[in-house]
């Protein structure tokens, strides 16, 4: 959505566009059909009406009816299957005497959250303060799809009342305009992805339904092989890619702004307010409870940024060849500085992302999506949270002085239970416990399309470190011998005991989410919680690990000298 410096009065005329969408399905195949009516008043000094209804994109899917008369217009269509939409191109003329500005679209998230959730509307090239001056046309999309991962033949019809509320220019100043969202942002080789029935990763339509958040389906990429990268790129959504094709999985995290809630304190656990923005929405920065904060996370160096792609898992593959992926051990055995130079080294042609800039995650970003997951977008839903679960897997012998006592854990997994005990000496998932099964319940949506690794698995090191006491960086046992660019990391001032988190900042999911003030088990959910509090010890580590049980979670904080360890891991960040 966009800001204006259009001015208004009061509103004296406006014009609303209501569209109705009804589905009746049928059973005797997999189908569904769409219609589109509606009606509205209008005057002939204030006058935008419908002009045009053309078929856009149409994916296994079949117009049965298309009419439009002034403010209303109708259509019906015929889904046949699962990863099925229809896109109608829309366009809408400013007939009257005064131009027109798009107030607000409404409906579409009321709908979607309905059953069948599986069958979802969107509005697309359609924005908020958008002028539509005198004489001008506005042309839009309307798009219906039917998700890829829908296992049943709908039951009940579908209803969306689409709103579209048009006023006149008034000159009163226009207010920020939140809620917009900015698309993932799809470069070079990267893939958009969904995931079908049976959890295989699929091609998406970027056209059509492939993420939407307010049904906790984030969106999905993968970063794909040169040799496959073409073929690929070229082929239909739906076209399967091959695991072996793979070499790395992202979900982007959009920006927003949450409501503060707890700037200097302790709080219980709860849903945390967020709204979306788009780097054209004024900038907000709130400093006390009941303020608007647009989280850091989103001001990558001096750029404001609309997002960024977040590893779905813990790094894997090795130092000369890493990967993001499933299934596979953790990559660790490395000190920070190699970890860091590692996931830079994915920004290249190899993994079809030069124009991205791939880094290792910071306290920030880490605290970027640990919000979102304790949001209504994630896991949480009417305000009851529920805690992920831990990913339990050790592939160490969990014995003393018997090889690797605490080793790599495995991608993706999930434990039996949010706090379940370690499991050694493993080498895979427990049986129905990896990401498209249960281990689903160890995601920061409940579902295939969140991130895994978050409570348990490895310890992440994020870049992000406290001071030495006269001020300068702490190398400690990173390996670094000089300070990065201050964009790759979080710098924090020296601190003199583990148990302060007064230096914490607001967004990185450290002091805000303090439960209690003394003891270790101090977070929310009663994770761990020790700040950095020595020049040593000066770097962070974040999530736990898989022998931390119920000290494992999303808020777990503690200190590392950042130098090699057998279950120290990563994460990378891809930003543009």
């Amino acid at each position: 959505m966009y800001r204006s410096s259009v001015r208004r009065k009061n509103i004296i005329l406006v014009i609303l566009m209501v569209i109705l969408v009804g589905m009746t399905i049928g059973y005797s195949a997999l189908s569904s059909y769409l219609k589109i009516n509606g009606t509205s008043n209008i005057t002939s000094d204030f006058k935008v009406v419908f002009t045009d209804i053309q078929e856009g994109t149409m994916n296994s899917a079949t117009t049965v009816n298309k009419t439009f008369t002034g403010t209303s217009a109708t259509f019906q269509v015929k889904l046949d299957k699962p990863g099925s939409n229809a896109e109608y191109v829309v366009t809408v003329q400013n007939q009257g005497k005064l131009d027109a500005y798009l107030q607000s679209i409404e409906g579409i998230d009321e709908a979607n959250n309905k059953a069948p959730t599986y069958i979802t509307f969107s509005v697309k090239d359609l924005s908020i303060n958008e002028k539509l001056g005198v004489n001008q046309t506005k042309t839009f999309k309307v798009i219906v799809s039917y998700n890829m991962a829908a296992t049943e033949i709908p039951t009940e019809s579908k209803q969306l009342t689409l709103t579209l509320n048009y006023s006149q220019d008034t000159g009163e100043t226009l207010p920020d305009i939140v809620g917009a969202f900015e698309e993932p942002v799809i470069k070079d080789g990267l893939i958009p992805v969904m995931y079908d029935a049976e959890g295989n990763t699929v091609k998406a339509d970027t056209n059509g339904y492939w993420y939407n958040y307010d049904a906790k389906e984030w969106a999905n990429a993968v970063a794909v092989t040169q040799e496959s990268r073409t073929t690929y790129q070229s082929a239909e959504a739906g076209t399967p890619i091959e695991e072996e094709d793979v070499l790395a999985y992202y979900v982007w995290i959009p920006r927003y702004r949450y409501k503060l809630w707890n700037v200097d304190g302790v709080s219980n656990e709860q849903e945390i307010e967020i709204e979306f923005e788009t780097t054209t929405t004024a900038k907000t920065v709130g400093t006390v409870n009941g303020e608007w904060l647009t989280h850091p996370a989103f001001t990558f160096g001096d750029e404001e940024i609309p997002g960024f792609w977040f590893g779905k898992f813990e790094m894997t593959g090795t130092g000369e060849a890493p990967t993001i992926k499933p299934n596979l051990a953790s990559l660790t055995n490395q000190n920070i500085s190699t970890a860091f130079n590692t996931i830079q080294s994915m920004s290249s042609d190899t993994y079809g992302l030069s124009q991205y800039d791939s880094h290792m995650m910071k306290n920030m970003e880490f605290g970027a999506v640990a919000y979102l997951t304790n949001s209504k977008y994630g896991r949480c839903t009417n305000d009851i949270c529920e805690e992920i679960w831990v990913n339990n897997v050790n592939t160490g012998t969990g014995e003393e002085d018997n090889g690797v006592q605490w080793g790599p854990s495995i991608t993706g997994c999930s434990g039996n239970e949010v706090s379940a005990e370690v499991k050694n000496n493993m080498t895979s998932c427990e049986e129905e416990r990896d990401y498209k099964h249960e281990g689903v319940k160890a995601s920061t949506t409940n579902n295939i399309y969140g991130i895994y690794d978050m409570s348990g698995g490895t310890w992440e090191r994020p870049m992000a470190a406290i001071a030495n006491i006269d001020g300068t960086f702490a190398f400690s046992s990173t390996g670094f011998s000089k300070q990065l660019d201050s964009k790759y990391f979080d710098l924090y001032p020296n601190n003199t005991a583990s148990i302060d988190f007064s230096n914490g900042k607001l967004g990185d999911a450290t002091k805000e989410v303090r439960k209690k003030e003394w003891t270790n088990a101090n977070g929310w959910y009663n994770d761990y919680g020790y700040f950095p509090y020595t020049d040593y010890n000066a770097w962070f580590h974040r999530g736990g690990v898989s022998n931390s049980g119920s000290a494992s979670g999303l808020f777990y904080v503690s200190y590392t000298a950042g130098g090699i360890l057998s279950n120290g891991g990563s994460r990378a960040v891809l930003t543009y």
